[in-house]
């Protein structure tokens, strides 16, 4: 309802009488005095139905002088206008002369029982028109139903007076909202440092939740004055010079509560920058009572106060959209903290509430904060977006096929161009707005919604490109060339304030939680989707597996190809986590399946054929993989992919789109190889039918590793495998056991005698493997057993214990005594059971083998006397040489010489058997000998003696024994007189010496220039040089072969006393 202004006068009224109308008193705030004309006063119906236009001239009062500007509290913290707000302010200027479409007409406030009568703001028209408007039904409902007619008032109340004055206005307006913007600027700054400190602190200080929802609480106010005096403007509407004089008045107080506010803040923000001297003296202003938080916020509710009253009209006139759109980026960010933080803390949320007739903006006291209980308003629900077609399918792409793609296609595209966003999170009621908008801003039907931003266009390649594709591994091969720039895209609204780093965070933040609305609200407010590298929000969204935040960041220009700081990209993390519903927008906005990135240097497409991703590889392919890339290892794809539990269908996908079955990793594996080596014949089976080239080595011929495979074998032999260009692979297939291979190589006419690397054959690999199936399936097949590898097959039953295969070897034509030495063999290895067969099947035991050694000489090498008897019983000859003579070799072992002695008829002929006796320290074999008649001066090799030989080993025993018992000359030579060997084996043990010397050794006598005493001067040794004087004497008349004597070498060393000594035991000759 409306009432008719009061016609005003050209000269002011007395201050007490002073009267405003309805809007001018709410701007003039609960301070100041006033009181309404009522309609009854000036003759009027009760109840008009519309507002009348007053004349310009009879609605401009004198205006009131403006209060002088405030003093700045902090010169450096004066809010300046931005460039674009100043553009557009100048725009609104020019925009306030341009004459109005008589069209056009002027909001009003909704009607309601219980309002008062509202007058409508003033315009400045060429020509003003006046409703006549007819008296209502006086209903309960009171509705306003009547018809209007409109009458044109004279242009003579244009005036050239009128024209100035209103000049006027529309420029203090204009300087009135410069001046509101420039306020709103400060607060949108100090709310980015408001929530720099909060995320930066970990204990609040006491009263800064209340302070900071008293802050919003204020900048919504002014947000809402911002945007209806903006809107006035540009309708040509004006205010009285009093309305905006107080307005500027209120705004410079609020602007000098903002620098005080800022001023705080700043502090704050040092004492934390500092550390712990900043948060000591923190602690010390709560010690001595530093109360600037509860100041701030006393002050700010007297502001806050004085600006509602002035907020309301322009509510009225606008409604919440048209407010919200003024929001700042600053204050949206500390928004969100705030609420996130009292749904932490748990405090009940309070919501915005609308209904068909608008929102209300309702004041509340600011105990709120404080714990008492507000109004919360039920939130009107709205439909939410619609998902993709994925989001609802398991992530697991190993098993879950795509169901329904197309169907879900279908539906996105029909219901997605008319969805409004729904996406809520409960917001905290602030102190001082019950109701008003909302300060996440939603957008309605006169603005863009999500569902505008993301409508498909003409262009795009749309969600029905992929139905009908059956992503887990179809024999068709689809290419979908990505095309970026045809995706819808959009740009914010707002950038100023953007880059702000606490708004990044608040992003990621949204993103980890799943904050649809706000994920949108942040993006369409500026904020970069490209967060950087240490929190990169596509990524983030991707592993968080949320489709809806991974298509907002794309719409707002997120880099799908965006690198964090470990190297993953979005695409590569969707592989890691099989979120195909998020790779699907990645690729259509570009991602590259090819880039080599991530921790291992790995592409997408690699990563998610090694997983065995069937479904993330098919798509990657469709979108422009390329399938003979390497993995970082070196590895092909098809390898790389190839296990023991791939499915066929996924390396029959990959050939499909084009990859080369014979391409080779860098270690020069072909994924035939890899299939081989994985036992999968169905893999070699498609390769094979792929094209693969079954001659092909990779490293190896296919045929060695598919030994090991009977099944896989048999298919590369049908598929063309030469086994010639593998020789010796039915050895290969005898030595791993697989008879099943061995049949298939026989029934491939496969030699059965080829040797594998020129030495092994299949037989005498049975042989020693002891495998009687592949050796009887051999010799079946014509095996020659008479054809050697390292060994001859009879010799391999031989020395490996298989004496079980002798006699098939004998029926299949072996010849036991070609090569010769097998009964040698069977000695050698102490097979005695063979030694047995082979003597009763009439085997010679004197052959010799190719190394001249006899059966009787290993035997007696190898102390092997039960085999010595059994050769000498079946006729071994002892005078046949072998490795040596057998007498000679026996003397070693007594039981065994005794047994040769039996036997063989003349032990003297072999010479030297004595000493050798003596220097195997065999005393029972030298008397053996000794009772076979050998002489005991028998010398070996004509030149040692038994005796020096003894002296020389030190065998005191056996000297004593040949001395006393085998009567042995003591003077007898051998490789030197035994005196002299004596002398010379002296290290302090005289024992031998001395029984030499008491025997009748002589020191004097001299056999190849050379006698004891010479020998005593030689060794230096006094004692034993004074032995031999005692014993024998010396002849000092002997000399050397030099001609010198015993004398003159001993003087040539100058040894006096041997010399004395000399002379001393010198032999006296008689005349």
């Amino acid at each position: 309802m409306t009432t008719q202004i009061a016609s005003l006068g050209p000269a002011p009224a007395p201050a007490t009488d002073k009267e405003y109308s309805f809007f001018e008193a709410l701007a003039l705030g609960p301070r100041e005095s006033f009181s309404l004309v009522s309609n009854e006063a000036l003759g009027l119906p009760s109840s008009p139905t519309s507002p009348t236009r007053p004349q310009a001239q009879e609605i401009q009062k004198s205006r009131s002088p403006l209060l002088g500007s405030l003093p700045e509290l902090n010169p450096s913290a004066r809010p300046v206008t931005p460039p674009h707000t100043k553009k557009r302010l100048a725009q609104i200027s020019a925009q306030a002369y341009v004459p109005a479409s008589p069209a056009k007409s002027t909001a009003v406030p909704p009607t309601s029982k219980s309002a008062s009568a509202t007058a409508p703001l003033k315009k400045a028209p060429s020509v003003t028109t006046v409703s006549t408007i007819s008296p209502p039904n006086t209903s309960a409902a009171r509705a306003p139903t009547a018809a209007a007619t409109t009458r044109t008032v004279p242009r003579s109340l244009n005036s050239k007076k009128s024209t100035t004055v209103m000049a006027n206005s529309v420029k203090a307006q204009s300087a009135c909202l410069e001046l509101c913007h420039k306020t709103t600027a400060l607060g949108d700054r100090i709310s980015v440092r408001m929530l720099e400190y909060l995320t930066m602190v970990t204990k609040q200080p006491h009263g800064l939740d209340v302070l900071a929802h008293d802050f919003l609480d204020t900048c919504e106010i002014l947000f809402s004055i911002e945007a209806g005096l903006g809107e006035c403007i540009r309708n040509q509407q004006t205010f009285p010079a009093d309305v905006i004089s107080e307005l500027s008045k209120k705004f410079r107080v609020t602007q000098a509560d903002f620098q005080l506010l800022d001023q705080m803040l700043g502090r704050f923000l040092e004492n934390e920058r500092k550390g712990t001297m900043g948060r000591m003296r923190r602690g010390w202003g709560r010690i001595f009572g530093d109360n600037d938080i509860e100041k701030m916020i006393s002050a700010l509710g007297r502001t806050r106060e004085s600006l509602r009253m002035s907020a309301l009209m322009f509510q009225w006139s606008l409604g919440n959209e048209k407010i919200e759109n003024e929001l700042g980026i600053g204050y949206t960010g500390l928004a969100a903290a705030l609420d996130r933080m009292d749904s932490r803390a748990g405090v009940a949320p309070r919501s915005k509430v609308s209904d068909a007739g608008g929102s209300q903006y309702r004041p509340s006291s600011a105990s709120a904060h404080r714990g008492i209980e507000g109004h919360v308003m039920s939130i009107n629900s709205q439909p939410p977006l619609p998902p993709l077609p994925w989001a609802e399918r398991s992530a697991s792409l190993h098993t879950d096929p795509i169901a329904s793609i197309h169907n879900d296609a279908r539906s996105f595209s029909n219901h997605h161009h008319n969805t409004a966003s729904s996406v809520h999170s409960n917001e905290r009621y602030h102190s001082g707005t019950t109701a008003t908008f909302d300060r996440m801003s939603t957008f309605d039907e006169h603005h863009e919604t999500r569902s505008q931003h993301t409508q498909i266009s003409d262009s795009e390649v749309s969600l029905e490109e992929l139905a009908g594709l059956d992503l887990n591994g179809g024999t068709k091969a689809v290419r979908i060339k990505a095309d970026p720039f045809s995706m819808p895209r959009w740009n914010p609204r707002n950038t100023v304030g953007a880059d702000a780093t606490n708004l990044k965070t608040a992003l990621i933040s949204a993103v980890r939680g799943k904050n649809h609305k706000l994920i949108e609200q942040l993006l369409d407010r500026g904020v970069s989707p490209n967060t950087g590298s240490d929190h990169l929000a596509l990524k983030e969204a991707v592993l968080n597996t949320d489709s809806e935040a991974v298509r907002l960041l794309l719409l707002f220009g997120a880099d799908p190809n965006g690198i964090d700081r470990d190297g993953i990209t979005p695409l590569f993390a969707a592989v890691e986590r099989s979120f195909i519903a998020g790779a699907v927008p990645l690729l259509k906005y570009g991602a590259d399946p090819t880039f080599q990135i991530g921790p291992d240097n790995e592409t997408a497409l690699a990563a998610a054929c090694m997983a065995n991703k069937v479904n993330f590889a098919h798509l990657l392919l469709i979108y422009g993989g390329d399938p003979n890339q390497l993995t970082a290892t070196g590895e092909t794809l098809l390898s790389a992919a190839i296990n023991k539990k791939t499915p066929k269908r996924f390396i029959d996908l990959i050939l499909d789109y084009g990859a080369d079955p014979d391409l080779k990793s860098r270690e020069g594996k072909t994924a035939l190889f890899e299939a081989i080596q994985n036992s999968r014949v169905d893999i070699v089976q498609s390769l094979l039918d792929h094209g693969a080239n079954p001659n092909l080595p990779g490293p190896k011929h296919m045929l060695w590793p598919a030994t090991y495979q009977s099944a896989c074998l048999q298919v590369l032999l049908n598929h063309g495998a030469d086994p010639k260009k593998a020789p010796g692979i039915m050895e290969l297939a005898v030595s791993v056991n697989n008879i099943e291979s061995v049949k298939i190589l026989l029934n491939s006419k496969v030699d059965p005698n080829q040797k594998k690397d020129g030495v092994y054959t299949p037989l005498c690999t049975s042989i020693r493997d002891n495998r009687p199936d592949i050796f009887h399936l051999l010799l079946a097949n014509k095996a020659d057993p008479n054809v050697p590898a390292s060994e001859y097959p009879a010799f391999k039953c031989i020395t490996h214990n298989r004496l079980q295969y002798l006699p098939h070897l004998v029926e299949a034509g072996v010849n036991l005594s070609s090569p010769k030495g097998i009964v040698e063999t069977a000695i050698s290895v102490n097979n005695m059971e063979a030694l047995t067969w082979l003597l009763e099947k009439g085997m010679n035991p004197n052959d010799k083998n190719p190394k001249g050694h006899s059966p009787l000489t290993t035997a007696i090498r190898e102390n092997r006397v039960e085999m010595v008897d059994f050769l000498l019983n079946h006729g071994a000859d002892p005078n046949v040489r072998g490795q040596d003579w057998p007498v000679c070799m026996a003397v070693r072992n007594p039981p065994i010489l005794k047994r040769i002695l039996s036997v063989l008829a003349e032990p003297r002929a072999f010479k030297g058997v004595m000493e050798m006796a003596v220097v195997a320290n065999q005393l029972e074999s030298v008397k053996l000998l000794l009772n076979a008649g050998v002489s005991v001066e028998d010398k070996n090799g004509g030149v040692f003696s038994p005796l020096t030989s003894a002296i020389r080993e030190d065998r005191k025993d056996i000297v004593w024994f040949l001395i006393n018992e085998g009567g042995a000359d003591i003077n007898a030579p051998g490789e030197h007189l035994p005196v002299v060997k004596a002398l010379r084996r002296y290290r302090g043990d005289g024992e031998i010496l001395e029984f030499l010397l008491e025997h009748g050794a002589d020191p004097n006598k001299v056999y190849r220039g050379w006698n004891g005493v010479m020998q005593a001067v030689e060794n230096g040794d006094e004692q034993i040089l004074r032995l031999l004087g005692e014993k024998a004497g010396f002849d000092l008349d002997v000399k050397d072969e030099l001609d010198r004597s015993v004398t003159e070498i001993a003087a040539s060393r100058g040894w006096d006393e041997a010399v004395a000594i000399l002379e001393e035991y010198a032999i006296t000759k008689s005349p």
